[in-house]
């Protein structure tokens, strides 16, 4: 069973503790929270190792902006002039680094 903890932040951090798995995760919604927990504990049921969060997945420092990018458009922020420019100069510089 999934608990749900609302963060000072705003976050919500979902915990699933399934057959002797532990997991948890935080997100900036509730509804992306209930969706993780739910698919998490699917694949415990069927024996799968639960999926690493976006976050725990990123290679590079590169896919980290990217991230960031796509949360703030998702938010309906997307980066003004400067940022965007600030974003691109250290994609080309620092995109592969680990």
């Amino acid at each position: 069973m999934a608990t749900y903890t609302k963060l000072s932040s705003g976050s919500w951090r979902v915990q699933v503790r399934r057959k002797g798995r532990y997991v948890s995760e935080t997100f900036l919604r509730r509804d992306d929270a209930r969706r993780w927990a739910t698919e998490t504990e699917r694949q415990v049921d069927r024996g799968e190792t639960p999926t690493k969060s976006r976050i725990a997945r990123l290679k590079t420092f590169g896919e980290l902006i990217n991230l960031h990018i796509d949360d703030m458009c998702d938010v309906g922020k997307s980066p003004r002039r400067s940022k965007a420019a600030a974003l691109d100069m250290l994609q080309r510089h620092l995109g592969s680094a680990t």
